[in-house]
């Protein structure tokens, strides 16, 4: 598949400007690029780890909302974010205002999450080319997922002139998931929880393939029988399967603080939470997959279950590599605390 991409760039810009995008597409492209728009879950996101956010002219009215769980948004800042003409309301194959495109005139729109159809009808109303990223199949997802979005980021990198950016980028992608299979925890089980989809969930919204779990080996028994990628587990099963770690998801927190009041003996007959073995992990679906904090979960969930791990170290060399800063980050979450069986 990476050979198959590569030839495909390489041809591409050699000879033409005509690129094949995420879709299969063949999409012709202005010579120069320095006007764009991004449209669609986890569009923007690449934009901006490909440090191309000056590039852009217009942005999703979704884009203004709950920026401190969204790394990219926080590194784009309130200022940037509002000062941007809205195009769209934003969201999964929704179209954005087409009238306003045109009057923005940006060179290009960077896609994902939208239709081919779509895609193509967005084009022939605007006169606009649109290139197709993909963060793979639906929400959420395997490591499948991720090379999809290592993927992206070289079609991307090429268009937008960050070609050697992008390719740091999937290197790095590369590096920690090699390092992360080296702890060797296949034998190790956890629960994950308050995983969002479409919207916060409670203690019992979980997933098949949730992707840091896969990069270690670990297994969630409660949910090797789904037929779906998003789980909703019930109580019952909870606490019948009693896991001995278990880990949430930031994005439910104020949900998961609420069933808590309303339902503390459940909580309290969890064997994690006796043991008080319940601990946070960073967002990991807000808008698509918040790609750096795949891999800092990933070492979090390492430390608790034994290995010695410097969590603080290691958000700050992932989010520098993702975002090339990360102080705002770090300080707006780190410490991760454990949660706390009490209503204390």
């Amino acid at each position: 598949m990476k050979l198959f991409l590569t030839l495909i760039l390489s041809l591409s810009f050699a000879f033409s400007t005509t690129i094949k995008d995420m879709q299969n597409r063949d999409i012709t492209l202005p010579k120069e690029i320095k006007k764009i728009v991004a449209i669609g879950p986890g569009a923007l996101r690449l934009i901006v780890m490909l440090n191309a956010k000056d590039m852009l002219v217009g942005i999703e009215k979704i884009e203004h909302k709950a920026i401190s769980f969204s790394e990219y948004r926080t590194i784009l800042g309130k200022e940037k974010i509002q000062s941007l003409p809205i195009i769209g309301v934003g969201g999964p194959n929704k179209l954005p205002n087409l009238e306003k495109l045109i009057l923005l005139k940006p060179d290009l729109i960077v896609a994902s999450f939208i239709s081919k159809k779509e895609l193509n009808l967005i084009t022939k109303k605007t006169g606009i080319p649109t290139v197709a990223l993909s963060y793979g199949l639906g929400y959420g997802g395997s490591k499948d997922k991720l090379n999809a979005i290592k993927d992206s980021l070289l079609i991307l990198g090429k268009i937008l002139n960050r070609e050697k950016r992008a390719k740091e980028l999937v290197n790095f992608m590369n590096y920690q998931e090699s390092e992360l299979k080296k702890l060797n925890l296949q034998n190790k089980q956890a629960y994950i929880g308050g995983i969002g989809f479409k919207g916060a969930h409670g203690i019992t919204s979980s997933e098949k393939h949730y992707m840091s779990f896969e990069l270690l080996g670990v297994k969630n028994p409660l949910v090797k029988r789904a037929k779906t990628n998003h789980v909703i587990i019930q109580e019952e099963s909870l606490l019948l399967q009693n896991p001995d770690l278990i880990f949430l998801d930031l994005f439910g927190k104020k949900i998961i603080k609420e069933n808590f009041k309303s339902k503390p003996n459940f909580f309290t007959s969890l064997k994690a939470c006796k043991k008080h073995q319940i601990y946070w992990l960073l967002p990991y679906n807000f808008y698509n997959t918040n790609i750096a904090n795949v891999y800092i979960n990933s070492w979090i969930i390492a430390s608790k279950m034994g290995y010695k791990v410097d969590i603080k170290e290691k958000m700050k060399i992932i989010y520098d590599k993702f975002y090339t800063k990360s102080d705002k980050l770090i300080k707006d979450r780190f410490p991760l605390k454990r949660f706390e069986c009490t209503n204390k």
